[in-house]
C-alpha cells in the first residue's frame, strides 16, 4: 500500500510504523506539492529583497562564516552544497531509524518553514526505497543533528542543491524525533509482553487473585495502573482458585501491576512527545511567509535544533523498562526457589539455574538507565550539545535487556507449570504452549542457548492484545 502525506499532521507513529518499519511506499499529495512550489517562490522573493542582510546559511555561510554576507557569486557556489559538518564512526543506526529520519525531515517542508524545491523533496522522499547511506549512532556531540544528517544526506545531495536548501537539510532535530519514535514504537509491544509474562509468573507462583482485584482499579487512582491490573487479571482469570496461596505472594508480584502501570504512563508520554516531534518544525533558521510578515516574509534564527522532550522521554522509558527488569528477576528468583516448584520437580538443577542469567540482564538494564543531560559543547556559540542519540542507545539497551529477561520469566514459569502438572489459565494456554514448543521440558543444556533465543524471538512477535477497558469504565469499577 501507499501512504499519502498531505500535511505534517500525517507524520504520525502509525505512518512511521507503516513506512519506516513496514516498508510501504510514501508519497506527498499533489495539492501539497503545489503549496511547496509556491512557498519556494515566496522564499526566493524574500531573499532577493534581502540579499544584503545576514540570513544564516543563505546569504552567509554557516558557523563562523555567518559573520560575513556573501556576494552573488559566493552565494551561488555555497548554495549548491551541504554546509560542512563533522563526522563520526562506530556502530550504525538501524535502517528503520534512518528511514524515520528521512520522513521526519519532511516536517519543515510540509510546514512551509524549509523551502526546498519540489524536485529536492521528491528525491528526499525516494531515499527510503533505495540503499541508504550508513549513519553512525555514536559520537554525536553537536547541538541538533548535523553529524548524522551530514552522513545521511551529503553523498545524495551535495553539489545538486540551490539557494537555502543545504541548511534546510542538515539543520534541525529530525534525528531526535526519529530516535524517540523508534523507542516508542518498540514500547507498544513490550508493554503487552510484560503483562503476559507477569501473568504467567503469577500463575506459576499461585499468587492470590485478590492481588489483582477489580476494586484496586479505582483505589489506585491511576488509569494506567488500572489498565495493567485489568489486563493481568483477565489473563490469569480461571474458575479454579484452589491452588492459590493462602497468604501474600512476594512483593514483586504485588508491585508488578503498579510498575507496569508506570511503564504504560511513560509509554503514553513518549508517544505523545514523539507525535509532536515528528510534525513540528525544527530548522534553524525557519522561513515565515508574507501572509504573517508582509510584504516578503522573514527568517527567524531559533533553537529548533534542540528538542527538549526527546532525551527525557527516552530516559523515562529506559528507567521504566529497567525497573520492570528488576521485578522480573525478583519473580524468577521466587519461582525457582519455590519448594513446590522446579526445586522439587526437576531431576537436577537445569532451568532453575536461569536465575543467574536473569540477574545478568537486570544489571544490564540497570546500567543503561542513567540520566542523559545536555552536553557541554565546544567553544564560542556552540556551547551545548543535545544527547538524543545517546539517550536512544540507552533506551535500546534497557529494552533489549528487558526483552531477554521477560523471555526468561516466561520460560521458567511455563516449565514450573508443566513440571507441576498444573492447569494454565485459558487465556495464557496458547502462549504457554508456544513457549514449551520452542523450549520443551527436558531440553538438554547443550541446546539451552538456541532454545532460549527461540523464546525471545517468540515474544518479539505480535501477541493477541488484551481488550482494555476505557478510562470511564475503570473509573466506575
Amino acid at each position: 500500500m501507499t501512504v499519502v502525506i498531505d500535511s505534517s499532521a500525517d507524520l504520525t507513529l502509525d505512518t512511521i510504523a507503516r513506512v519506516a518499519w513496514g516498508g510501504e511506499k510514501c508519497v506527498i499529495s499533489d495539492r501539497t506539492l503545489g503549496e511547496i512550489s509556491s512557498r519556494r517562490d515566496e522564499f526566493l522573493a524574500f531573499v532577493e529583497a534581502n540579499a544584503d542582510k545576514h540570513l544564516y546559511g543563505i546569504t552567509t555561510k554557516h558557523h563562523v562564516g555567518a559573520k560575513s554576507v556573501l556576494g552573488a557569486e559566493g552565494r551561488a557556489e555555497f548554495a549548491t552544497r551541504l554546509p560542512s559538518t563533522p563526522a563520526t564512526v562506530g556502530a550504525l543506526l538501524p535502517e528503520r531509524v534512518v528511514r524515520t529520519i528521512v520522513l521526519a525531515r519532511l516536517a519543515d517542508v510540509l510546514n512551509g518553514t524549509a523551502c526546498l524545491r519540489v524536485d529536492t523533496v521528491q528525491r528526499l522522499l525516494a531515499m527510503p526505497e533505495s540503499d541508504l547511506p550508513p549513519v553512525p549512532a555514536r559520537g554525536n556531540g553537536e547541538p541538533g543533528d548535523i553529524i548524522p544528517l551530514g552522513h545521511l544526506f551529503r553523498s545524495h545531495f551535495d553539489g545538486t542543491l540551490e539557494l537555502g536548501e543545504g541548511m534546510a537539510l542538515i539543520n534541525g532535530s529530525p534525528v531526535a524525533a526519529a530516535a524517540l519514535s523508534d523507542a516508542a514504537l518498540a514500547g507498544r509491544h513490550r508493554v503487552t509482553v510484560m503483562e503476559h509474562a507477569m501473568a504467567l509468573a503469577a500463575a506459576a507462583i499461585n499468587a492470590p487473585f485478590a492481588h489483582y482485584a477489580p476494586e484496586l482499579d479505582a483505589a489506585w487512582r491511576d488509569e494506567h495502573q488500572a489498565e495493567a491490573l485489568h489486563n493481568i487479571r483477565r489473563l490469569i482469570d480461571t474458575e479454579d482458585h484452589s491452588r492459590e496461596l493462602p497468604y501474600q505472594a512476594p512483593v514483586s508480584f504485588r508491585s508488578g501491576p503498579r510498575v507496569i502501570g508506570w511503564a504504560r504512563r511513560a509509554q503514553a508520554g513518549a508517544e505523545e512527545c514523539a507525535e509532536i516531534a515528528l510534525s513540528a518544525s525544527s530548522n534553524n533558521p525557519i522561513f515565515v511567509g508574507p501572509a504573517i510578515h508582509p510584504p516578503f516574509g522573514t527568517i527567524l534564527s531559533n533553537g529548533g535544533y534542540h528538542n527538549p522532550v526527546v532525551a527525557p522521554s527516552l530516559d523515562s522509558l529506559a528507567r521504566a523498562w529497567a525497573d520492570v527488569c528488576q521485578l522480573v528477576t525478583a519473580q524468577v528468583n521466587r519461582i525457582v526457589e519455590d519448594p513446590k516448584g522446579l526445586v522439587a520437580t526437576e531431576p537436577e538443577s537445569q532451568v532453575s539455574l536461569f536465575y543467574m542469567s536473569s540477574a545478568g540482564w537486570a544489571e544490564e538494564a540497570r546500567a543503561a538507565a542513567t540520566t542523559s543531560l545536555i552536553g557541554l559543547g565546544g567553544a564560542g556559540q556552540t556551547d551545548t550539545g543535545t544527547p538524543d542519540l545517546l539517550a536512544w542507545r540507552k533506551a535500546v539497551d534497557a529494552g533489549a535487556a528487558l526483552d531477554a529477561n521477560l523471555a526468561l520469566l516466561a520460560l521458567v514459569s511455563a516449565h514450573t507449570l508443566a513440571r507441576k502438572g498444573q492447569a494454565v489459565p485459558p487465556r495464557l494456554a496458547e502462549l504457554n504452549q508456544q513457549i514449551l514448543q520452542r523450549f520443551p521440558v527436558g531440553t538438554a543444556p547443550v541446546d539451552f542457548g538456541t532454545r532460549l533465543q527461540d523464546v525471545v524471538d517468540l515474544l518479539g512477535q505480535p501477541i493477541t492484545e488484551v481488550v482494555s477497558p476505557s478510562v470511564s469504565e475503570l473509573a466506575t469499577t
